[in-house]
């Protein structure tokens, strides 16, 4: 199981490579601040998915706004 720590970073990674800001802030709002329409938070959410093994649920994906929102709840669905 990955850290906080970890989790934020590999997702930073992850969001880095669907956008042009960097450096990317935890605080960072997914789409007011990253610029990632609907169509782009659902190909961060499958590579995401993808990378930690695991489904977000998609009642979960309302409550994921910031950068760090997502890292937390990778955390929580880790275990």
């Amino acid at each position: 199981m990955a850290t906080y720590d970890d989790t934020l970073k590999i997702t930073t990674e992850i969001l880095s490579s669907h956008v042009d800001k960097n450096p990317i802030d935890p605080k960072d709002h997914i789409q007011n601040d990253l610029g990632l329409d609907s169509l782009g938070v659902m190909e961060v959410v499958a590579d995401i998915e993808d990378r930690f093994g695991v489904t977000i649920p998609n009642e979960a994906l309302g409550n994921m706004v910031t950068v760090e929102d997502v890292a937390k709840a990778l955390v929580k669905l880790q275990r």
